[in-house]
């Protein structure tokens, strides 16, 4: 329900070469008057052509998105917009991004493999700003950009503004650095460890071997990461 602590978790996804897709909804519950608006937040889609439901969940899964709770971000690194990839044999790349948001924000952040590496003052009236610049380009893995304000008011329905791109990936859609792979792999496996706990004191003495191989599946694939 945090937009900046789902994201940190998502990032660790990335870096071990899974281009999971992000989507966004808002947690409602409408006989709540405190509660925000249906569509508080959101994602939103770039189809490849007229769009139609199919058209819409093929670009989710691509990844050719960003979601929003107010500001909208378009984002593009070479020319490549989320989803897509860029040549990784190039030692520097540019970025340029356009925010449009209603309110004021506070900060454009720029991410390579789970590090911000450039952040961009904001914007102190609402409307449109444009921002360019370059990175250099790590071994493998992902870039995105995200805004974020402080504070949020009407029209926004949340405690602070917040967008951030999907991906756009370095070489090819999956691509990693081998240090970020390892970093997360080992901070996903402290996290799945508790997560395993949970799971037993949960079901107690009830048998659950499928649920526990699942686990053991994905140990074994991120201790070969992380070693």
């Amino acid at each position: 329900t945090d937009e900046v602590g789902t994201a940190a978790l998502w990032h660790e996804v990335l870096n071990i070469g899974v281009p999971l897709a992000a989507s966004a909804g808002s947690d409602v519950m409408n006989d709540y008057y405190r509660t925000m608006a249906i569509g508080s937040t959101r994602v939103y889609v770039k189809p490849d052509d007229n769009l139609t439901s199919e058209s819409f969940l093929g670009a989710l899964k691509k990844g050719r998105s960003f979601v929003s709770n107010g500001p909208l971000l378009e984002f593009e690194v070479q020319g490549k917009g989320p989803g897509e990839a860029v040549d990784a044999s190039a030692g520097t790349v540019t970025w340029s991004a356009n925010v449009h948001s209603a309110l004021p924000f506070e900060r454009l952040e720029i991410f390579v493999n789970g590090s911000v590496v450039d952040t961009k003052e904001g914007n102190a009236v609402s409307g449109s700003k444009t921002y360019q610049g370059s990175l250099q380009v790590p071994a493998g893995g992902w870039v995105t950009a995200r805004v974020l304000g402080d504070n949020a008011g009407w029209p926004a329905l949340d405690s602070y503004l917040f967008a951030e791109s999907s991906p756009v990936w370095f070489g090819a859609v999956g691509s990693t650095d081998p240090v970020a792979a390892s970093r997360s792999a080992q901070n996903l496996l402290m996290l799945l460890d508790v997560a395993e706990k949970n799971l037993k004191a949960g079901y107690g003495n009830a048998p659950i071997p499928n649920l526990l191989e699942h686990f053991g599946e994905a140990r074994a694939r991120l201790e070969a990461i992380a070693n």
